[in-house]
């Protein structure tokens, strides 16, 4: 074969594996670095795409906006790019949000566990929302949770900057947290400083929940990381239990020769117990947590957070009157923290009628609707002498005969004058009705 032919062959073949790379990078299914995908989906899921409820799947893009809500015993898995995954626990609810490399999610409900395998570019935000936090992360795991009025986080490795923000009283608040600690936040509405507070807690595997735990289980490299950062028990993670010790053999009993007891030593004194009793320094009310103080008689002390109760005390007050055909509105507001809601008053269908007479109709002041006819307009009306016609009978006639009585028409005349009350619109007098 020449060297012309060679070249040839050689040619083709390089260009049939740049055609075949070409295929298999436009074909491969991966997740680019700006699209959003459900990976995995476990009971019942449901997506809404602008307030619009549309049909899910696995490998189903998302696009900005989406919401997804999770049912009981339901779990979903969210690919944000080839190295974000965002998976959410069972009754929760986000909306994912995305503007080229910057990608934001809003937790409203339930909990949700990330993780970023790879540290974000300068060009690059990653944040998660809730009603008080946000979330900035670069490169770490962690678990975010929405339960009513309590919002947690917890690190499980790398590092994250919370800032977090009373949305009553404007106050906001900044925090770095560290692996294998929990931030619980907490609002104190009624006070303009130190409105917003972080409880900053170290924390255990045990004390974990269960659905970090689970999706640790499923990823032995996040594990082992999360592990090393944390301090946690892997085995413990994995249900691997220590193996038991065998029991050494009892040794021969050598009674011991008799020694003189020492003399007795001044007891040393003793160790201070503390005896705390409790006080509520701050009682809670239904939209602002209280604060529990434990004092001991030494000095020593420690506070606890009372939650709020939640119990609203509603004053109801109809702020809008309902008539014959509109409804009206009952506002119901909390005399504690300011809370309302509204009720709707059913129009009463009852009309007001007025005006009208004899001859036309009443009408509703209101609505305008017709009703009855009105009533007569009686006035004082003076008569005069006059005469009238009045049939008598002038013969009785034999009606056994078979003869009939005799009528006639006469004129009589009225003396008069006399007065009578008469309607003005009808002319009937009070005393034909």
């Amino acid at each position: 074969m020449d060297k012309k032919k060679k070249i040839i062959i050689i040619s083709a073949v390089a260009l049939l594996v740049v055609i075949g790379l070409i295929i298999f990078l436009a074909n491969r299914g991966g997740i680019s670095a700006t699209t959003m995908r459900v990976i995995r989906i476990e009971g019942n899921v449901s997506l809404q795409d602008n307030g619009v409820l549309k049909a899910i799947k696995e490998n189903l893009r998302l696009l900005s906006g989406n919401t997804i809500d999770t049912s009981e015993s339901s779990t979903v898995s969210i690919g944000l790019d080839d190295t974000k995954i965002v998976t959410m626990d069972e009754l929760s609810r986000a909306e994912f949000k995305q503007s080229g490399k910057q990608l934001n999610l809003d937790l409203t409900a339930g909990s949700l566990f990330f993780e970023v395998d790879k540290p974000l570019a300068d060009d690059e935000s990653f944040e998660i929302e809730t009603s008080t936090m946000i979330v900035g992360i670069r490169g770490t795991s962690g678990w975010v949770s929405v339960q009513g009025d309590v919002e947690s986080f917890i690190l499980t490795d790398g590092h994250v900057h919370i800032i977090g923000t009373n949305p009553t009283t404007g106050e906001r608040k900044e925090i770095d947290v560290n692996p294998g600690q929990r931030v619980t936040v907490y609002l104190y509405n009624d006070r303009s400083v130190d409105s917003i507070m972080f409880e900053v807690e170290d924390i255990t595997e045990r004390e974990a929940p269960e659905f970090i735990l689970g999706l640790l289980r499923e990823n032995m490299v996040l594990l082992d990381r999360v592990c090393e950062e944390t301090g946690w028990d892997k085995n413990w993670i994995l249900g691997i239990a220590d193996a038991e010790p065998d029991e050494p053999e009892p040794e021969p009993v050598v009674e011991p020769e008799p020694t003189p007891e020492p003399p007795a030593e001044p007891s040393a004194e003793p160790v201070h117990e503390h005896e705390y009793v409790a006080e509520v320094t701050k009682p809670a009310t239904c939209g602002a947590a209280g604060e529990k103080t434990f004092t001991c008689e030494c000095g020593d002390s420690y506070t606890e957070v009372i939650p709020a109760t939640g119990n609203h005390t509603y004053v109801a007050e109809v702020t809008t009157e309902a008539n014959c055909v509109l409804p009206g509105v009952m506002t119901y507001t909390c005399s504690v923290c300011g809370d309302t809601y509204t009720e709707v008053i059913p129009a009463t269908g009852e009309h007001t009628f007025e005006g009208g007479n004899c001859y036309t109709p009443m009408v509703c002041t209101v609505c305008g609707a017709e009703g009855p006819l009105g009533a007569h307009h009686f006035v004082l009306t003076h008569h005069g002498a006059h005469t009238h016609t009045e049939t008598i009978m002038t013969d009785p006639g034999m009606p056994g005969q078979g003869i009939p009585p005799t009528y006639e028409t006469i004129t009589v005349t009225d003396s008069g004058p006399y007065d009578d009350y008469c309607c003005e619109y009808c002319g009937c007098s009070q005393g034909d009705n």
